[in-house]
């Protein structure tokens, strides 16, 4: 009896802990969820690692406003030496429709996927 409960236990332990993974892919979260796109060419902003969201962003502020902000949730995967805090970028892409609830952030913030067709750190 207690050979059977063990493997019971242990089954559920393995079942359940295969169960747990992380957000899927990024790939998959960019898949266009709206009609909503905007180009964009040779705008700066600042890389940044979203602490709610476990992901990087281009966080950018609107010129000629006090409190806009464009923050572009990264689709894909940064080049490793722009990877780190407030790195100062120059970017081109398409900002698509963000298909989730967007973080609990600032008035003026607003949430995009960000589809990055050429990147440079200033």
């Amino acid at each position: 009896m207690k050979t059977a409960t063990l493997s019971f236990l242990l089954g559920a332990l393995l079942l359940g802990a295969g169960s747990c993974t992380k957000d899927a892919d990024p790939e998959l979260l960019c898949a266009p969820t709206s009609s909503y796109a905007k180009p964009v060419t040779d705008l700066e902003g600042v890389i940044r690692l979203d602490q709610t969201l476990q992901q990087y962003v281009v966080w950018r502020a609107i010129p000629g406003t006090y409190d806009s902000v464009d923050v572009g949730v990264v689709c894909g995967d940064l080049p490793t030496h722009l990877k780190a805090a407030d790195t100062k970028v120059r970017f081109s892409g398409i900002y698509r429709g963000y298909g989730r609830s967007a973080p609990t952030s600032p008035a003026g913030t607003t949430y995009y996927y960000l589809e990055i067709s050429n990147i440079a750190k200033l």
